[in-house]
């Protein structure tokens, strides 16, 4: 910059008008105003396979059971509805992005028609809201989705999931880039207290406390449902585990690799935290994933499965295997708070709750 510009008055002025505006702008600047809803994400997913080799969950944990009548219902991101090893266990789904005279959408294969008739009037809802009602357009409710219940029918049997005569109940809250607000979840919840539904998926997880969330959990239990959360992706730190899986009546499922040590994203409890309550499986598992383009991008597997691991796929893992118990000795049984104790391998030789497993690995019957 030139001498003679500097000693300009008017550049003098206009560069000392300058120096305030800044100031007065920095002393008068205030955050935003927080959001009257709480964030919720789903539950912790990755594409790193930590040095494992991909593999379908129903050869890690046998069964001779298939979670026949048993209801799960998935919130999720919605689901590849047509895909061939998910078609077949769909009973409903229901939407909270896309309302019906301010209803959710719902859309039940038995009485308003066949999955390929849902896609065509599915297009037609695009095509004035520009929102899909059930389409999953993350991939994420449909790798949970077929960790659960997949039926294996595109890999001849060799990728299934836990429980592959479930009924699913798919209910969709979650966008395209796995976000919703924590209204849209609680709403969602207390939606499905109506239904004659017996285990509820939540492989999603929020950082902060909530009552409304508290209550909506609440009265899923009272109903008689049986809740499952990922622990959440907080890593081996203590005090980390996220809610909802941190209340008292909520099963929070922890992540482990496949020789049963804590999975490094894995979020721990501490002291006043016994949580998370078991572990379950939850790196590189290969589960169905959407046929057409979607967020995530996970290691694929031919055209109809991906492989993701987190704590999310370890809580879709418990909740096949619970469904499975549930098939066996009932929904009250099940419903004990005992009953997982008494069904998990310990992970320490002293037969203690950690802060990492929890009571341990939960076993199928």
């Amino acid at each position: 910059m030139s001498e003679s510009r500097l000693e300009d008055p008017r550049f003098k002025f206009l560069l000392v008008l300058s120096i305030l505006f800044v100031l007065i702008t920095a002393l008068t600047w205030s955050p935003p105003l927080p959001r009257l809803t709480t964030e919720v994400r789903l539950g912790f997913h990755t594409t790193d396979l930590y040095g494992q080799a991909p593999m379908s969950p129903h050869l890690i944990y046998p069964s001779k059971f298939t979670g026949a009548g048993v209801r799960v219902a998935v919130v999720d991101s919605g689901i590849d509805y047509l895909h061939p090893d998910l078609r077949d266990n769909i009973e409903c789904m229901i939407s909270f992005t896309v309302f019906q005279n301010g209803h959710p959408l719902i859309w039940c294969p038995v009485i308003n028609g066949t999955l390929a008739q849902a896609e065509v009037y599915e297009y037609i809802v695009f095509g004035s809201t520009g929102q899909y009602a059930w389409r999953d357009e993350n991939g994420h409710g449909t790798h949970i989705a077929g960790i659960i219940a997949g039926k294996g029918i595109a890999s001849g049997g060799k990728y299934r999931g836990i429980a592959p005569d479930v009924r699913l109940w798919v209910v969709k809250v979650f966008d395209r880039y796995g976000e919703t607000s924590e209204e849209t979840l609680v709403n969602a919840l207390k939606y499905l207290v109506q239904f004659d539904i017996d285990i509820v998926n939540l492989s999603l997880g929020a950082n902060n406390a909530s009552q409304s969330l508290k209550y909506a959990i609440d009265m899923l239990v009272n109903s008689g449902k049986i809740v499952v959360a990922a622990a959440g992706n907080n890593g081996q730190t203590p005090l980390t585990v996220t809610y909802p899986a941190r209340y008292d009546n909520v099963i929070a499922v922890g992540a482990v690799m496949r020789d049963g040590k804590p999975a490094p994203f894995s979020s721990m409890g501490g002291p006043g935290m016994a949580k998370p309550d078991i572990a379950a499986f939850g790196v590189a598992v290969v589960s169905t994933f959407p046929t057409y383009s979607v967020y995530l991008s996970p290691k694929k597997i031919d055209n109809y499965y991906g492989v993701l691991s987190g704590t999310s796929m370890a809580c879709a893992v418990a909740s096949g295997i619970l469904a499975l118990w549930v098939e066996v000795v009932g929904k009250q049984e099940v419903r004990d708070p005992n009953f997982i104790r008494a069904h998990s391998i310990y992970m320490n030789p002293f037969g203690v709750k950690t802060y990492s497993a929890g009571w341990g690995l939960l076993l199928p019957p």
